[in-house]
C-alpha cells in the first residue's frame, strides 16, 4: 500500500506540475511579486489536499508563536520532499535556498523563478556561501523571510550532518533573529523513495535567538545541539 499510495500522489503531483507550470509563464511575469508569489504558492494548498486523499498524510504545527512578526532567517532540518513544499504556509513571502539542479527541472522551475529563491551551487562551498550572504541579504531587505537547510542535504531519521554557518552568518550580519525548526516529516515521507505512508507530520519552532554580538560558529552549535534533542523526541 504505501508505493501504491506514492504512485497515485506522483501522479497528480505531475499533472498539477504542468497545468500549473503552464499556467505560470503565461500569467506571472504580468503580476506584482507579492500577487506573482502568492498565487503560485496556492499550488502548496492543492498537495496539501491531495496528500491528505491520496496518502492519508496530515500536519499539525507546535510553538508557531515563537515567530517574530517581522522576516527573518529560518533554520529546518531536511528529511524529505514534504518541507520544502508546505513551510511556505506558515512565513510568507520567503526565499528558499535551494541547489541550482532544482532550476533544471521543466515546468516546476517555472513556478519557482518567480518566488525570487536564493540558488546555489553545492559544488562550490565558498561560492555557495558568497550567494547565500549576497542574496539572503537583498531577501531580508525587500521584506521575505529566508529559510535555510543548514544540513545542506536530506538526513535520514536518526542519522546526523554537521550544520554548516550560512544562515548563522547571514542573520548575525544583518541583525535579526534566527529561529530553528524541526520536523519529522521523513517518517511519512522518506526522501528518494516513492511509497508514502498514512500519519501526522509535527512542525515544531523553536524560540527566535537575538544574534547581536554572536559568534556563528557558536550560534551554529548551540541551534545543532537543539535541533538535534527536538528531531529525536519527535521520531
Amino acid at each position: 500500500m504505501p508505493l501504491i499510495r506514492g504512485i497515485v500522489f506522483n501522479i497528480g503531483y505531475v499533472i498539477s506540475v504542468i497545468l500549473f507550470g503552464t499556467f505560470s509563464i503565461i500569467v506571472l511575469p504580468l503580476l506584482s511579486f507579492e500577487k506573482r508569489y502568492y498565487l503560485a504558492s496556492s499550488w502548496v494548498y492543492f498537495l496539501e489536499w491531495w496528500l491528505k486523499v491520496a496518502c492519508g498524510i496530515h500536519h499539525r504545527v507546535i510553538d508557531l508563536d515563537n515567530l517574530p512578526k517581522e522576516p527573518c532567517v529560518i533554520v529546518s532540518n531536511h528529511q524529505s520532499t514534504w518541507e520544502t513544499f508546505f513551510l511556505q504556509r506558515y512565513f510568507a513571502p520567503q526565499a528558499t535556498v535551494l541547489k541550482k539542479e532544482l532550476m533544471w527541472i521543466p515546468f516546476f522551475s517555472w513556478v519557482i523563478r518567480f518566488m525570487k529563491p536564493i540558488v546555489i551551487d553545492r559544488s562550490q562551498k565558498t561560492n555557495a556561501l558568497k550567494q547565500i550572504l549576497a542574496q539572503g541579504e537583498e531577501r531580508l531587505k525587500e521584506g521575505l523571510w529566508v529559510l535555510i537547510f543548514p544540513e545542506g542535504t536530506r538526513v535520514a531519521i536518526g542519522e546526523k550532518q554537521p550544520h554548516f554557518a550560512g544562515g548563522s552568518m547571514l542573520a548575525i550580519r544583518n541583525s535579526v533573529p534566527i529561529v530553528p525548526l524541526v520536523h519529522n516529516a521523513g517518517q511519512v515521507w522518506p526522501a528518494h523513495r516513492i511509497s508514502k505512508y498514512p500519519g501526522t507530520v509535527t512542525v515544531k519552532f523553536g524560540k527566535a535567538i537575538e544574534t547581536k554580538d554572536r559568534k556563528p560558529k557558536d550560534l551554529t552549535q548551540e541551534i545543532q545541539e537543539w535541533m538535534d534533542v527536538e528531531k529525536d523526541k519527535l521520531s
